[in-house]
């Protein structure tokens, strides 16, 4: 995916001015900057979420989408289950395939469970989980860590780090550690 001469404003305040960006086939990017620098603005962009801007984004090949929000973003009368399978299609096949990455962010016991009764720390690691089960082209992570305890963040790291080996990740996040851990090439916004 290449970015070209991007531009964006809110009002008087500009964002990105003749921003470029090429993103590899494979690995993760972080985006990193003080906050309001734009990275949960270009982010949206690159999902879609926000078109008013100018410039280009040759997409090369990337159809579909996974991302992880700031926050979960579930639906509140779908349960751990639904919410993940729903964007699969809510067949059985789906519904195996939501199981499997449910189990794999260790929330075995909670398939059933509905987003009012998970932790903050539980609800992102169901948005994670449907991210991962969709399977897009490249996998945007906005703070997708946050509320996550830190032995279950490695793990769901570990994740990213082998979804990365044949697709590219765009990450903003905080956290140095993560960013060390995950060994990301490091763009400055």
């Amino acid at each position: 995916m290449r970015i070209t001469d991007l531009a964006k404003s809110f009002g008087k305040k500009k964002l990105f001015e003749g921003f470029t960006l090429t993103v590899p086939k494979s690995g993760i990017i972080a985006l990193k900057g003080e906050s309001g620098s734009g990275k949960t603005t270009l982010l949206r962009i690159i999902a879609g979420l926000d078109k008013k801007f100018s410039g280009n984004i040759d997409y090369e090949g990337i159809q579909r989408i996974s991302y992880v929000f700031q926050e979960p973003r579930l639906i509140p009368g779908c349960t751990a289950l639904e919410n993940v399978s729903l964007p699969l299609g809510n067949t059985n096949e789906a519904k195996e395939k939501a199981r499997e990455w449910l189990i794999r962010v260790g929330l075995e016991n909670d398939l059933d469970t509905y987003p009012d009764e998970l932790s903050g720390g539980m609800k992102m690691r169901v948005a994670f989980a449907r991210a991962m089960a969709y399977d897009g082209d490249i996998l945007l992570l906005d703070e997708a860590f946050n509320g996550i305890d830190e032995a279950r963040t490695e793990t769901i790291m570990d994740m990213v780090k082998e979804y990365a080996e044949n697709k590219p990740c765009i990450l903003v996040t905080h956290n140095q550690s993560h960013l060390d851990y995950l060994d990301c090439k490091i763009v400055e916004i």
